[in-house]
């Protein structure tokens, strides 16, 4: 990471807990990247999803 992607991190962090709105950043908090990088990693919660996650879940709570 560089040094410029490490300021802007922090920086939007301090941001955000001043009550700037998480979609305002600059940067990713999760990926630790440009938010232009990685917006495309990001999943919006659908029903459909939500649905699928848990039925995985008590799936693998009935292997037990």
């Amino acid at each position: 990471m560089s040094k410029e992607l490490a300021a802007a991190i922090e920086r939007d962090d301090l941001l955000e807990g001043a009550g700037m709105h998480p979609d305002d950043r600059k940067t990713c908090w999760t990926h630790q990247t440009w938010a232009a990088d990685c917006e495309d990693r990001h999943m919006r919660p659908t029903a459909g999803r939500l649905l699928a996650e848990a039925l995985e879940l008590e799936r693998i709570r009935a292997a037990r």
